[in-house]
């Protein structure tokens, strides 16, 4: 018999697992709970997956960012409420004024920039600087609508700026400007 829906929050349901299956959800889950890591998971198993890559470079570069982005997952350089000078010293800070210490997705920011550099082909940039930004954007919008509900979240994270050439772009990065301006105009809501 199908569930009720819980008032705008999704549908709950119940779910058998092997201990083993269990132990390893909750290990990955850490501080966000086994049933956002499952639902998180059962979403990306719905994403349609990257087309295989036959340019080496551009397959290596990826296996190279998944690399240093689980690694940057396990950074923790410094305790909560502390940071570091540019002179090395260190001292604490405000959490609620500053916020939590975010220096493990910086590190990731510069090593996807190295690892950018040290894949990056010889040769000539064709276009103009127009036309690049309009590639990239349809890059970006493939990139988030593929993600379905994390990717809109994401798109809301950019300036608005990014918005609206997204949107301006048309094609998948203007679909996606869209879906996020509707579902922002309804409240958060599924488009």
């Amino acid at each position: 018999m199908p569930r009720k829906p819980l008032a705008d929050k999704g549908m709950q349901t119940s779910l058998r697992l092997p201990r083993d299956l269990y132990d390893r959800l909750i290990a990955a889950a850490g501080d966000n709970g086994i049933g956002e890591e499952i639902r998180q998971r059962l979403e990306t198993s719905f994403t349609p997956a990257p087309v295989a890559l036959e340019d080496p470079r551009y397959r290596d570069l990826l296996t190279a960012i998944g690399h240093a982005a689980a690694a940057a997952t396990k950074l923790h350089p410094l305790p909560e409420g502390i940071r570091e000078r540019d002179d090395g010293k260190r001292e604490s800070y405000d959490l609620v004024r500053w916020g939590p210490d975010k220096t493990p997705y910086s590190a990731f920011r510069e090593a996807v920039t190295s690892l950018m550099d040290a894949f990056e082909p010889e040769g000539t940039r064709a276009v103009s600087d127009q036309t690049l930004i309009r590639l990239s954007d349809q890059l970006v919008g493939l990139a988030l609508g593929a993600l379905g509900d994390r990717g809109l979240q994401a798109f809301a994270s950019l300036a608005e700026v990014d918005q609206a050439s997204m949107e301006k772009s048309g094609g998948a990065a203007g679909s996606l400007a869209i879906k996020a301006r509707k579902r922002s105009r309804d409240g958060g809501r599924e488009p």
